[in-house]
């Protein structure tokens, strides 16, 4: 099978900005390439990056792409642009899975590019009316799947959900026993903005050092908004919030290797999303959960997909002005009864094995090879 995977302009791949969407689709590709199918990721050109290359068995080929920004209509425009440049070269193959806004409304009109597979990753914005050529439709997670359906009832006989997939080889538990730290490190992993909720994280971090004196709030994220973050205005009033509290901001980790050793080297992981229609999946808290950190996450139905409440990690109501003593109080819970939280360890960790890149490429190749068939 010859499978094309467009990931569009705004992030290198491999990643050398972040971005989880392209770190899965690198993940999946050389998945696809160890069975045998050839396999080619078409992404945006970087500096640093040949313009095509092969690693581990997959084809790369990098073409135009541009910085994102904090406005969503500029970067739609851009996305446009970078979509009527990129389809009239998108090679041949039987199946092409994109990840992007506009290039599915153009890829259609050539046929040659193989089956349309759109990687739905974001809610529906409603877009989705436009794509009427394409072929399937592979939503991360139940919510994004409902979203789609109520916008755009046609896809529903096309659409599946097939989770995003995480390293579980990297993702996993310390071979020797986690360390028992008086002091109880929690752990944020991602953007830094606003409707991450890490300035409501800061508000409950100040009340919960009020109870308990040893506890550690590290924050560990890109603030640039080339990079999704808030800028360096939301930066400092995170810094000000974070004012006598026993907090520490690390820059974003984009080593693999390196961000599993920060999971491991934590006690807790909050996850304070405030993105009601943003989250489409959540593989920070997945990775957390891999390594047997214990995740704390708001009450975004797309986290209930892999997180039942008190036995592979904890909720918390975000939709209430009190949201961050709510907060507070479920991390003092989780601390308080720390026993509990060790045996909901082993089983986050255990539940994370479900979403190997293995497991899902088996999910992915049997979707591609029912639409081949059909």
């Amino acid at each position: 099978m010859i499978i094309s995977i467009a990931t569009g302009p705004w992030f290198p791949v491999p990643g050398l900005q972040g971005g989880a969407i392209p770190r899965v689709w690198q993940g999946l590709a050389e998945e696809f390439a160890a069975r045998g199918h050839l396999v080619r990721i078409l992404s945006r050109s970087y500096p640093g990056q040949p313009q095509t290359e092969v690693i581990r068995g997959v084809q790369y080929i990098r073409q135009g792409g541009f910085p994102q920004s904090p406005n969503i209509t500029l970067d739609l425009l851009k996305d446009l642009l970078y979509s009527l440049l990129t389809f009239p070269k998108l090679p041949g193959a039987d199946v092409l899975v994109i990840n992007d806004f506009w290039l599915p409304v153009f890829a259609s009109l050539r046929s040659k590019v193989g089956k349309i597979v759109i990687n739905a990753n974001r809610f529906p914005k409603g877009q989705y009316r436009l794509y009427t050529g394409t072929d399937f439709f592979a939503a991360a997670s139940h919510p994004i799947q409902e979203a789609i359906a109520q916008q755009y009832p046609a896809a529903i006989s096309r659409m599946r959900v097939i989770p995003n997939p995480i390293d579980t080889h990297i993702f996993s538990p310390s071979p020797t026993a986690r360390v028992m730290r008086k002091e109880k490190v929690i752990l944020y992993v991602g953007r830094l903005h606003p409707e991450k909720g890490i300035h409501v994280l800061l508000e409950a971090f100040a009340i919960l050092s009020q109870q308990i004196s040893h506890v550690k709030l590290r924050i560990i994220g890109p603030i640039k908004g080339s990079q999704g973050g808030g800028g360096e205005d939301y930066l400092k009033t995170l810094k000000l919030k974070s004012t006598g509290l026993n907090v520490e901001f690390l820059g974003p980790i984009f080593d693999l290797h390196q961000l599993a050793d920060a999971y491991r080297n934590a006690d807790l992981f909050c996850y304070p999303s405030l993105a009601e229609k943003g989250e489409s999946f959540g593989v920070a808290p997945l990775e957390a959960m891999a390594t047997g950190l214990v995740p704390v996450v708001s009450d975004l139905a797309c986290f209930k997909d892999f997180i039942k409440e008190g036995e592979t990690g904890y909720f918390f109501n975000h939709r209430t002005p009190q949201s961050a003593e709510n907060l507070a109080c479920r991390l003092a819970s989780a601390i308080y009864n720390w026993k509990v939280t060790c045996e909901i360890s082993t089983k986050a960790s255990q539940k994370a094995q479900y979403y190997s890149y293995n497991k899902v490429a088996e999910l992915y190749i049997q979707n591609f090879e029912n639409l081949l068939n059909n």
